[in-house]
């Protein structure tokens, strides 16, 4: 619960949101990333702000979870 109470808004990265690239410059905010295998559970997913995600091209479900971040972080900052 205490993550509700902070002034921050929260970015979660998941395969259907709000693409990463549409975002505006972001100055303070926590951005939380899941595993490659199970992604971030729904309990987390019910707390946050807004989902984002990174477009991707090919067959590919995700990314790997350092690559996303860095694509995520070199868009928002």
């Amino acid at each position: 619960m205490a993550c509700r109470q902070q002034k921050h808004k929260k970015y979660a990265a998941a395969l259907n949101g709000k693409t990463v690239s549409a975002l505006n410059q972001i100055h303070e905010a926590i951005i939380i990333i899941g595993n490659e295998g199970k992604g971030i559970s729904e309990d987390v997913m019910n707390l946050v702000d807004e989902r984002i995600t990174i477009p991707k091209k090919g067959g590919a479900e995700s990314l790997n979870a350092a690559v996303a971040t860095g694509i995520i972080l070199s868009h928002i900052c």
